[in-house]
């Protein structure tokens, strides 16, 4: 680690990824689902506390010119990065500070405008107590009455079981006398899949360790090493959270997770009566996070909470197909089972969805005989990720065309090997998740006008430097996605 970096990965940028969670309009959806008054106006103040390389604020904001986005982030090189990023797209509202809130006096966070939203996606397990302490004190001096804060971390019981994977890289790397922090974790993995292979009593398992030590692809080096060699890590228990985040005097709303605020969707009948025994609050969340498989908890608060009727908000919000929508009804896996909808509910829905967008309340007027619960069709349609909110009924912009065309182009290489990219959209105010090849076609295409050039040209634009069966491949893959994609990309302002 490098010498300024007290005890946080800083030799190697993380990974570069759009997390979608974040998104206000997708905050109001589990805002309208969990009948709290909250919606997204044309000009607001978000921030984004651990920006990392920045590609969530830089979509935020160009896909919204009326508002300031800023990121926040530690290291220097991720700041320095972001803001390059911002300037090759010429984004005028995103705005990066390399901060260290440990350190920040109140005078200092006093000069960051009044917030409208905050976003902490994998920080507070990560950071040290004097950070912790810095974060409550910017939410509570620049978090409006009436703003969200949304916080991704590692929750327990549900991360309880991989303390001792951590603690076994920790000890493992230390080991190893030379190479960065994703050099070494990368070391140890033949050791970690050794010892699973021998399986150890107390060496649990988990998902994670799963992904470690049996699958042929290997994660990502850099991402292990942020996730588990930062001296301060450490999982908390939701309740212990709201504690840390009382002086900020936030109330909580809801879980990101759509399913995970449904409890006839979580609990079996003999949990569901011991649940119904508990006070509301931290008491019934803990035996949420005894049911669920939830070892990453992504929680929304609200500055000020104030009710409105469920039935109504989730009835007024519109939602776009984002992907392709299949015959039969898309489904999740839930403790209790699946979620999905029946052929008599699905098929009218998918056919008004693949026309235009929709509000939920014509969706559920579609089957009057059945009268589908708002929440749970919801948490179908967006659990599984085939629909979006639509805030506005726009086209195309040019600061969403350009940033997009940036981030093709400046991420071509790292792209190829996967990631969460998305298309800014000026229609969802947020981003439309795909991968970077589905990126670079769109900007191909958008750039062409009525008439687009056939599949190998633009493979060949793409990547200029395959050939033979390589090239063959990625023309095949240019003519699904030519064949599939274009409508969904006109519906949300891509082209």
């Amino acid at each position: 680690m490098t010498s300024w970096a007290h005890g946080y990965v800083a030799d190697s940028p993380y990974t570069f990824a759009y997390q979608a969670a974040q998104a206000p309009g997708n905050l109001a959806l589990i805002c309208a689902m969990m009948g709290v008054d909250w919606q997204p106006t044309a000009r607001m103040n978000v921030a984004d506390i651990g920006c990392g390389r920045g590609y969530t604020v830089n979509t935020l904001a160009a896909a919204n010119p009326g508002w300031t986005v800023l990121g926040l982030d530690y290291n220097p090189a991720h700041i320095a990065e972001a803001a390059a990023l911002a300037e090759k797209a010429r984004i005028d509202n995103a705005t990066f500070v390399e901060a260290d809130l440990a350190e920040m006096t109140d005078a200092e966070i006093d000069q960051i405008p009044e917030l409208d939203v905050v976003s902490l996606h994998g920080v507070w397990t990560w950071v040290s107590d004097p950070v912790r302490a810095g974060i409550v004190r910017l939410l509570a001096r620049r978090l409006k009455p009436g703003g969200l804060c949304y916080v991704g971390y590692n929750a327990l019981p549900g991360f309880g079981g991989d303390m001792a994977l951590q603690r076994l890289f920790r000890h493992l790397t230390a080991l190893q006398p030379l190479g960065s922090s994703p050099e070494k974790a990368r070391a140890v993995i033949p050791t970690i899949r050794a010892l699973h292979a021998s399986k150890p009593a107390n060496l649990l398992p988990t998902g994670m360790l799963k992904r470690i030590a049996e699958d042929e692809t290997e994660l990502d080096a850099s991402y292990l090493a942020h996730e588990f060699l930062t001296a301060h890590w450490r999982p908390v228990f939701f309740e212990d959270l709201c504690a840390d985040l009382a002086p900020a005097k936030l109330d909580y709303v809801g879980s990101a997770g759509f399913h995970e605020n449904v409890p006839d969707l979580i609990f079996s009948p003999e949990q569901r009566a011991i649940y119904e025994t508990l006070p509301m609050g931290p008491a019934r969340e803990f035996m949420k996070d005894l049911v669920l498989q939830r070892p990453f908890r992504r929680d929304v608060f609200v500055r000020g909470l104030r009710r409105t009727d469920p039935a109504v908000a989730l009835d007024r919000l519109v939602l776009g197909a984002c992907k392709t929508l299949p015959e039969k009804s898309p489904s999740i896996g839930v403790p209790v089972g699946s979620a999905e909808l029946g052929p008599d509910l699905w098929e009218p829905i998918a056919a008004a969805l693949r026309e235009a967008p929709q509000s939920l309340g014509r969706l559920r007027s579609l089957t009057p005989d059945r009268n589908p619960n708002a929440a749970e069709l919801l948490t179908v349609l967006a659990g599984a990720g085939f629909v979006l909110p639509v805030l506005r009924d726009v086209g195309p912009s040019e600061a969403t065309q350009r940033f997009n065309r940036a981030v093709a182009e400046t991420y071509w290489r790292e792209g190829r090997r996967g990631g969460q990219y998305a298309m800014a959209s000026p229609v969802t105010a947020a981003g439309l998740a795909c991968t970077w090849m589905e990126l670079a076609v769109a900007c191909q295409i958008g750039d062409s006008g009525p008439e687009w050039p056939d599949a190998e040209t633009i493979a060949t634009r793409i990547l200029p430097d395959i050939s033979g069966e390589a090239l063959e491949a990625a023309k095949g893959m240019v003519e699904e996605l030519l064949s599939e994609r274009p409508a969904i990309w006109r519906r949300f302002g891509i082209i």
